[in-house]
């Protein structure tokens, strides 16, 4: 949902306020540039990339590491560079960013190099762990050999926007002769979340991987034998739809035939909900793609009113009634979630009024209007929570005054 390609996400979902959500995106990236700008490197806070293997064709989840033994961190940023005639990158926030309440931004800065920016309107320091997780997809012509994931110009900001050095530790891919996996199961995320797991009939979900080349027909990517209608398509990424036809397994094969003739087969765990709220920054966390009463983007610059309605645009709520209809997309009749829909907004429950099919949406995406608890404290970052049956949303957050 922004801009910045490189940030896996359902790149085919809009809603009415798509345009403010790219201005926005562009903005907090812009700013996040010039609060780093003049930082001086050093050796405090360490960036690094452990050693992997890999092999022709094969899509590699390589972690982005960070560890931190002198003065806290609150923002990073940073560049990679790699040899684009073997290697491409696909990329989502790691575990550690993620608990951070961090977003991720990425951009191409060329076809060798990216930039990375894990960065939110907070001041909550970034934890040691995995701060973005790359998928190192080798081309399937690519010679055996090591190739170098190389960082540049890492920085980095303490929660009072002042530098901290950083050191950094490249990291090394051995390409061997025997050819690799082009889609993992790590490598196929909920499409607003980004988090990988089991899958939900009906759930907008990005598949990330090397070699998935050009789809012909829709019937290229199935789910035991359902076709999965494909909302966004690159050759090392495609968005599509959980067929509601795999309600009620406990597993599903996932099948994917590239243009190629290469054929990918996969075994996932099925689940009845795996919600996931969409977010302004596409990474799966920060500030919700929520919108506020007058329908205008909520943020920290325009909040919500306590005891105002907001709505929350969704994946992953499972099964519908009437039952779902792959690729429908929903007008006069809404399907609504069979299981029960409840939200969360600072801790305290909010009052629902309406949870169906998102109109004018392909029927993966819901629509949840509810109303925002009047007792709870304002604030710029809210935490907002979706349950659907037992399954609850990883958290995103709501301004509000």
């Amino acid at each position: 949902m922004v801009a910045y390609r490189k940030v896996a996400v359902c790149k085919a979902f809009w809603h009415p306020a798509v345009s403010r959500l790219r201005s926005a995106t562009r903005w907090l990236f812009a700013l996040g540039l010039t609060v780093y700008s003049g930082i001086q490197l050093g050796l405090c806070a360490d960036l690094s990339i452990p050693a992997y293997v890999g092999g022709p064709g094969a899509s590699v989840p390589v972690a982005v590491l960070f560890a931190n033994d002198g003065r806290p961190v609150s923002g990073l940023q940073f560049d990679l560079s790699l040899d684009n005639s073997a290697l491409s990158l696909s990329t989502v926030i790691g575990s550690a960013a993620r608990g951070s309440g961090k977003s991720l931004y990425a951009a191409p800065l060329a076809p060798n190099r990216t930039r990375f920016m894990i960065w939110e309107l907070n001041q909550n320091l970034v934890l040691d762990g995995a701060v973005v997780n790359l998928f190192v997809n080798v081309a399937p012509a690519a010679t055996v050999g090591v190739y170098n994931i190389h960082f540049e110009a890492a920085v980095a900001t303490d929660p009072d926007g002042q530098s901290v050095p950083v050191s950094t530790s490249d990291g090394t891919l051995t390409i061997t002769p025997s050819y690799g996996a082009p889609v993992v199961p790590q490598g196929v995320l909920n499409g607003a979340s980004l988090l990988p797991g089991a899958v939900a009939p009906g759930e907008i979900i990005a598949i990330m991987g090397s070699a998935i080349g050009s789809v012909p027909t829709p019937e290229g990517i199935t789910f035991d034998g359902f076709a999965a209608p494909v909302i966004y398509m690159s050759s090392d990424q495609v968005n599509a739809v959980v067929p509601f036809g795999i309600a009620g397994h406990n597993t599903t094969t996932l099948d994917i035939l590239n243009s190629a003739g290469t054929a990918t087969s996969l075994s996932l765990p099925v689940v009845s909900s795996t919600p996931g709220i969409f977010t302004l920054s596409g990474s799966g966390t920060g500030p919700g793609a929520i919108l506020n009463q007058d329908s205008t983007m909520n943020s920290p610059d325009n909040p919500a009113e306590r005891g105002s309605i907001i709505v929350i645009y969704a994946t992953g709520a499972g099964q519908t009634d009437p039952p779902g209809i792959d690729g429908l997309i929903s007008t006069k009749v809404l399907p609504k979630p069979l299981l029960p829909v409840s939200v969360q907004v600072g801790g305290a429950p909010a009052e629902i009024l309406y949870a169906v099919a998102a109109p004018y949406e392909i029927s993966a995406v819901l629509q949840v209007n509810c109303r925002v608890p009047v007792q709870i404290a304002a604030g710029s970052s809210v935490p907002v929570l979706l349950s659907v049956g037992e399954a609850t949303s990883p958290p995103v957050t709501v301004a509000l005054k």
